[in-house]
């Protein structure tokens, strides 16, 4: 009999709340309901049952001691003074996140003014070893941003700080992004002042926390409806005209092709992926998307998208060979696997798979799931054959040899029977 798992969102407090909706609206699935609470004033009214595995998503920017040690202790003692025992399993920290990363960036380059420094401050750790995350999201932002764009890193309250680092930044004018999920005492009262800024011969711009930043950039990235007779100001297509729709693809496609090749070791194929290539290939050779819903279609859907322009893009879907999707088009529709039918699942899943192999794919999470979607996911899959779960078996395999896919939390469908 499946586990009971339920999903609790916590952020530190009520700061992060706008931002702890969004993460629950994120994982909830087709009918879940995703609890949320604050730590600071946690109480065990709201929390979820106690009779299965909760999922606990910190929204925190790092993985400190309240996220690792005192949250666990805190949620099992409010259980254990109901006698329950629920099995926790925490998920990465928010701040740990890739997918969001690509529309920050992209909004962090339009604030970068040119040969303005970038400067992260967060919170500092006192007596302990520093926490990943804001090194990690500096790391990347490296691969995103305008080649030769100065960055530094400072903390709140311990070495190297503000006071340390802005007299080392090159650029007169220094953006100043606080890795913090939202509005707080740091950013009343810790934040670099104009006063010392000038001291240094620098002017500084404070952008909104890092949480507050993502959610305006995330807003900005959605389609806006024109008031009245206003023409259309917005970069996502007239999602009622289908030659717009279609043009709109093909710009998408060729933007995110630009920003694959951007990614270090793009396109080198995975040390000893060949055999796992080769599997996936002859298991599937000659299957046709049919009558399936192709990798458009599907994307679409995700965009809740129907009616004449959804039925007038199985017209632009390529339904006869699977090789032909390219990287561009598998990866902006990374989420067609959830959206499409068991005869599109059978003709999309070799092409993203190959592609993940090939280093081609942001992410091929979709491949699996949670348990909690294993009756979807062997919905999608029923058409598939002994040899097709055998090379999807192999290519999950793989990726675990290589720490990339997954966990225990996620299976192939068939396998959390």
């Amino acid at each position: 009999m499946p586990r009971k798992i339920y999903k609790l969102c916590v952020s530190y407090d009520e700061a992060g709340a706008r931002l702890r909706q969004k993460v629950a609206e994120d994982v909830k699935g087709a009918s879940d309901f995703v609890w949320q609470a604050s730590f600071r004033d946690l109480e065990f009214a709201e929390l979820p049952p106690g009779d299965g595995v909760v999922w606990v998503y910190p929204v925190f920017m790092q993985s400190g001691r309240t996220v690792t040690e005192t949250l666990p202790e805190l949620l099992r003692s409010l259980y254990a003074e109901r006698g329950l025992s629920p099995a926790l399993e925490f998920r990465p920290v928010w701040g740990a996140e890739r997918t969001w990363n690509l529309g920050v960036w992209k909004s962090l380059e339009k604030e970068l003014e040119h040969g303005a420094s970038l400067l992260v401050v967060a919170h500092g750790v006192t007596g302990r070893e520093l926490p990943p995350e804001p090194s990690d999201f500096l790391e990347h932002s490296k691969v995103w941003l305008p080649k030769g764009t100065e960055m530094a890193l400072a903390y709140f309250g311990v070495s190297p700080s503000v006071e340390e680092v802005l007299p080392s930044l090159k650029g007169k004018k220094v953006l100043v992004l606080p890795f913090l999920i939202g509005e707080g005492k740091h950013m009343r009262e810790d934040m670099p002042s104009p006063e010392l800024a000038a001291r240094f011969g620098k002017e500084v711009k404070i952008l909104p926390p890092f949480g507050t930043f993502y959610l305006q950039a995330e807003h900005a990235s959605r389609p806006a409806e024109p008031e009245g007779g206003a023409e259309k100001k917005s970069d996502w297509p007239d999602m009622a005209n289908l030659e717009d729709v279609r043009a709109w693809y093909l710009r998408q496609f060729e933007e995110t092709q630009e920003e694959l090749e951007r990614i270090p070791e793009y396109g080198a194929m995975r040390e000893g992926a060949a055999p796992v290539i080769e599997q996936i290939a002859k298991a599937f050779a000659g299957v046709e998307l049919g009558n399936g819903i192709g990798l458009l279609q599907a994307d679409y859907r995700d965009m809740e998208g129907f009616g004449e322009v959804f039925r007038g893009l199985a017209d632009s879907d390529e339904r006869h060979d699977w090789t032909k999707l390219t990287a561009a088009m598998l990866n902006h529709c990374f989420t067609a696997l959830c959206f499409t039918d068991p005869e599109g699942y059978r003709f999309l899943v070799p092409a993203f798979m190959c592609c993940d192999l090939r280093r081609r794919m942001w992410s091929c999470m979709e491949v699996t799931c949670p348990e909690d979607f294993a009756e979807w996911g062997l919905e999608a899959t029923a058409l598939l054959s002994a040899d097709q779960r055998r090379a999807m078996e192999a290519y999950v395999d793989f990726c675990r040899s290589c720490r990339e896919e997954g966990g225990e939390d996620r299976k192939l469908p068939w396998q959390w029977n």
